[in-house]
């Protein structure tokens, strides 16, 4: 079943359930369901670029052949790809993209997982509610770098003013913060300091929120932030590729 998506996530996947190669994507399709696009061996940063040129990226529109699989709750949104299928449509407009953050939209974390997220954290696998969404109206207050991976860790409120400290694997978010520390020598509270600046100087800012895979040792679902888009954007334009030059 060939489906048209417009890719919401491109996140970095942890190395325990990858080889360090691996991303996970999630998009919209026309008629605003949200779907995964799972693989065999797992979705490769590989299949990210084609000719040099990014062609899945946040924003971006991309046809996949899609198949119905078996799906564990909460990741209900999984469907099987042909890794050979995937062809690119172009990229959105800014009207467009914008659009499509808004129809996958909550005011409030607790309305995304239907108030069945636990400590403000995690869920337990196997819980009947959706993985992934769009958080409007947030505001980010503070932001960690991890000393190692310089992985950013976000701290931010919604609209009930419920204050919410997770990592992020936005991959761009993350390779633009690993670039600047460890390429160019950044200190990182510079680094921090330029990121908040840009967060609250934009007109409008929309957080995607996702579930990881359960961990092996507790089982649970751990939320993340797996996006973070601004309104004008922040990047102004550059891809998880172009941060790292």
């Amino acid at each position: 079943m060939k489906n048209t998506l417009v890719i919401t996530d491109v996140t970095q996947m942890p190395q325990e359930f990858s080889n360090g190669n691996e991303a996970c994507v999630v998009g919209v399709d026309k008629d605003g369901k949200t779907i995964r696009p799972v693989c065999k061996g797992g979705f490769q940063k590989d299949y990210l670029v084609q000719n040099n040129n990014v062609i899945i990226r946040p924003g971006a529109k991309v046809e996949f052949d899609l198949q119905v699989i078996t799906v564990i709750p909460p990741h209900v949104e999984d469907m099987d790809f042909k890794p050979s299928s995937i062809v690119s449509k172009g990229f959105c407009t800014d009207v467009e993209w914008e659009k499509t953050l808004q129809q996958t939209s909550f005011s409030t974390v607790d309305d995304i997982y239907e108030g069945k997220l636990q400590g403000n954290e995690c869920l337990p696998a196997g819980t009947n509610t959706r993985s992934i969404a769009t958080l409007s109206g947030a505001k980010i207050v503070g932001i960690q770098l991890a000393e190692r991976s310089v992985k950013p860790r976000i701290t931010f409120i919604d609209k009930t003013n419920h204050q919410y400290c997770r990592p992020s694997s936005d991959l761009t978010l993350w390779n633009r913060c690993y670039f600047q520390v460890r390429k160019k020598h950044v200190n990182p509270d510079t680094v921090i300091k330029e990121l908040l600046i840009a967060f609250s100087n934009s007109k409008r800012l929309y957080l995607r929120l996702g579930l990881a895979r359960p961990w092996k040792k507790d089982n649970q679902c751990w939320m993340q932030v797996t996006g973070v888009y601004t309104f004008p954007d922040y990047l102004q334009g550059k891809t998880f590729l172009d941060v790292l030059s």
